[in-house]
């Protein structure tokens, strides 16, 4: 027991390091760092900090983009695509709660001098689960503060959660894929490696920038 409790208590801790330097560091400096230490550990600790470590910096509003490469790069393609489905849709509904319940009055405040939030209140009552599945695959806004706006607006929370996973799945797929691929093309080095690397990464590229132009038309941003 003792065991198992001081094990829980690092894993904490690591995690809000982690978070930490997520938030206040270069990319490259926290996320080489946080891949090496996932390596390092076995399968469910690793999964576990990163799941902790995804969730909480994404709160702390830190780039949510990386978290797919790096879960790719660590795990490979299908635990890491499970891992950062689960942990994607986990920071997504927190904020929400956050929002909604624990801290509405300042994120209130900040959300109505947006004119992007009264563009998603407005559309998100007509289309629930569209609008937030098209929000989770453009990059209109970072993923954390689309959360945070989210939840002030009148969706509720099981269609806000399938809205999330739906339009979350995609890009992720895409970029854990990228993740695993880059991987494989530095340790291995083969054309076909860097070829199905290049592919993924311009995939990506490319659906962003065309769902983007998508949900800005359709929130007449």
């Amino acid at each position: 027991m003792k065991g198992k409790t001081h094990f829980w208590r690092w894993l904490v801790v690591a995690a809000a390091l982690a978070a930490g330097c997520a938030a206040l560091l270069p990319l490259k400096d926290w996320s080489d760092e946080l891949t090496a230490l996932i390596l390092e550990m076995d399968l469910v600790s690793g999964l576990l900090l990163f799941c902790a470590v995804y969730v909480a910096a994404t709160l702390l509003l830190a780039p949510a983009w990386i978290f797919p490469l790096l879960a790719g790069a660590a795990f490979g393609m299908g635990w890491g695509l499970a891992v950062a489905v689960v942990a994607g849709t986990l920071s997504a509904i927190a904020a929400f709660v956050i929002a909604r319940y624990l801290a509405r009055g300042p994120v209130e405040k900040a959300a109505r001098r947006s004119a992007s939030f009264r563009a998603v209140d407005q559309a998100v009552a007509r289309e629930p689960r569209k609008i937030v599945a098209l929000l989770r695959m453009s990059p209109v806004l970072p993923s954390g503060l689309k959360s945070y706006f989210l939840g002030l607006t009148r969706i509720g929370l099981p269609d806000y959660a399938l809205g999330s996973f739906a339009g979350m799945l995609p890009g992720l797929a895409l970029k854990v894929y990228v993740g695993a691929a880059g991987r494989n093309a530095l340790s291995d080095g083969s054309a076909l490696d860097w070829s199905l690397f290049a592919a993924g990464a311009l995939a990506t590229l490319a659906l962003t920038v065309v769902l983007g132009r998508r949900v800005r038309k359709k929130l007449e941003l």
